[in-house]
């Protein structure tokens, strides 16, 4: 009995248009915060069975948006084709033919059946971009969006990140403890005056890219942006429909 449930229960799955409603269903589920930004297109998954529709309405959900200014996976997976120019071209030319998956999320009772990625397979043609692209921080955990036939791309390192992530190292704040914003935080405040003046300046500086957190000063929440930026070895995916 239970090794028929999985194949009993997806012939009642449907894919179907969706909306802004949908996601907000089960937005509660995802490890990201509700905002997404202009939204193209919303996909869902509902289930047809006469009584568990009652308990489970939206079974997935996938979002897609419009994809962000820059990218640097993008240009390694794209061989640059949106670069070198202005930015105003740019973005015209990614809205174009370019759409992002911003959400993709699965009511945790209908997880572990692969429903991610037939929702991202099987809605990406529906979208008519040419190119649909994602990233992940959870890419190697659970690589749907490989399974869907998405091309992975690891990103470039980043100058400013590695040396962020070495001067932490330097001040014995390994890899291993960046999990932690609050006790990370605590050591950094108990470092005698020359230890604490260098991190605080090598944060100060790293947080000079990211232009709305340039005037942020010493505190929890700078360390905790930090933490959350080296934490984030992001995979980016792309899907090209002429390939």
């Amino acid at each position: 009995m239970i090794s028929n449930l999985p194949c009993s229960l997806q012939k009642h799955l449907r894919i179907v248009p969706g909306k802004q409603a949908d996601y907000e269903e089960l937005s509660r589920f995802h490890y990201q915060p509700a905002a997404l930004g202009p939204t193209r297109a919303v996909y869902k998954f509902i289930d047809d069975h006469p009584w568990r529709h009652l308990a489970a309405p939206v079974v997935g959900v996938i979002v897609y948006g419009v994809p962000s200014a820059n990218l640097a996976g993008r240009n390694a997976a794209t061989g640059g084709v949106f670069a070198g120019m202005d930015r105003s071209a740019a973005l015209s030319l990614l809205n174009e033919r370019m759409v992002c998956i911003r959400r993709v999320i699965i009511e945790p009772r209908y997880r572990g059946l692969g429903l991610a990625s037939r929702l991202v397979s099987e809605t990406m043609p529906l979208t008519g971009a040419a190119m649909v692209e994602a990233v992940s921080v959870m890419g190697r955990i659970h690589p749907f969006f490989k399974r869907a036939g998405m091309k992975a791309f690891a990103p470039p390192p980043d100058a400013k990140t590695e040396r962020m992530k070495a001067a932490m190292e330097a001040v014995g704040i390994g890899e291993h403890h960046w999990h932690d914003s609050t006790a990370v935080h605590r050591k950094i405040e108990q470092f005698d005056h020359p230890l604490r003046t260098f991190i605080d300046s090598e944060m100060e500086r790293f947080c000079q890219k990211f232009t709305n957190r340039r005037q942020m000063g010493h505190g929890h929440e700078r360390t905790s942006f930090v933490l959350s930026k080296l934490n984030a070895h992001g995979i980016y995916y792309l899907w090209n429909a002429s390939q």
